[in-house]
């Protein structure tokens, strides 16, 4: 140790004094047998009070840093809440702060107000079918699909959400020159997990019908909404709703409108027919539940004057067939 500075007491060298100390005081009466008992006795009370109070203030001490050590453990755990509280609440911030948020999800400069039509699609399941599968033609595969999006991409076409469509047709809202919707049905892991990437090459959004009892978990729904997807109900079940009694038609319609506003606080402003099936009942319950369109499937563009009868072309035959149905049920007035 340098010269001068003087060594720092700790809580141990304390009980070492003390220690020492009190062994002072029992070896004190061999060293002076031949002195004084008066003075003897008189030392030894001396020394054995200094030796209380050294492990009254070793004990304090340690009691000090104890009570400091506690405190940093309290403050460093008060950190870590704040920090689980904030992980937690992530999701709350708004949409277009989070680092995955797609360009088209919200109307870019360049845009024009437009109420023209405008081209819907729908995909079901995206890869390969499996062994057996009942319905092969609705899987799409991956290689397709890719090819689909970039050949929309290089023909000018932007997609946009549903309710971007609806906000242009009905409250003076943009749209790109081409706008055209992509939308999925029903929920299958594959469109929230594959889809999302290769659409976000282009900065596009998608919109998920989503199918609310025993479908996707909202793990796998949060990932796209923080992209700027939509989600719409696609029923709670998919059952024919033509058949429904009334109090069945109004759980599937309006209980699945209930779940994804309360489990995500998003709007929830379309509906999808299950199987596109639909009467003037069906289309009666969508509106009294709220919704502000509905879509079912055909082969012609979608146009403002029917929100709630809007068709949408299934994809099943590649960039051919994506082509041909664009191409040849064009409107006149589509784009500007």
């Amino acid at each position: 140790m340098a010269a001068g500075v003087a060594k720092r007491a700790t809580p141990a060298s304390y009980l070492v004094t003390t220690r020492r100390l009190v062994v002072a005081c029992v070896a004190m009466p061999k060293r002076r047998a031949a002195g004084s008992a008066r003075a003897l006795t008189v030392t030894a009370a001396v020394l054995v009070v200094a030796a209380v109070v050294v492990a009254v203030i070793a004990a304090g001490k340690l009691i000090r840093n104890g009570t400091a050590a506690a405190g940093n453990r309290a403050g460093a755990s008060t950190t870590a809440g704040a920090q689980i509280t904030k992980a937690k609440t992530k999701h709350h911030k708004p949409l277009s702060a989070h680092p995955e948020f797609v360009r088209n999800a919200t109307p870019q400069p360049g845009w024009r107000k437009y109420t023209g039509p405008v081209p819907i699609l729908v995909y079901h399941a995206l890869g390969p079918p499996p062994p057996g599968a009942p319905f092969p033609l609705l899987y799409v595969s991956y290689y397709n699909f890719e090819q689909e999006m970039a050949w929309l991409y290089h023909n000018g076409y932007q997609a946009v959400t549903l309710n971007e469509v609806l906000n242009a047709w009905y409250h003076g809202g943009t749209l790109p020159a081409k706008p055209i919707v992509i939308t999925f049905d029903n929920g299958y892991p594959e469109q929230v997990r594959f889809a999302p990437h290769v659409m976000a090459k282009y900065g596009w959004p998608g919109v998920l019908d989503e199918i609310t009892e025993n479908h996707l978990p909202p793990s796998y729904i949060w990932p796209v909404i923080h992209r700027g997807w939509e989600v719409d109900s696609h029923s709670l079940t998919h059952p024919d709703l033509v058949t429904a009694t009334p109090a069945e038609l109004r759980a599937q319609v309006y209980d699945s409108r209930v779940y994804l506003q309360k489990t995500f606080h998003i709007p929830v402003n379309m509906f999808c027919y299950p199987s596109s099936e639909y009467d003037t009942a069906v289309i009666n319950a969508v509106k009294q539940a709220g919704y502000t369109a509905a879509v079912t499937e055909g082969h012609a563009y979608a146009f403002r004057t029917e929100p709630y009868l809007l068709p949408r072309f299934e994809i099943e035959g590649g960039v051919s067939q994506l082509a041909a149905d664009l191409s040849y049920y064009k409107p006149a007035n589509y784009g500007w």
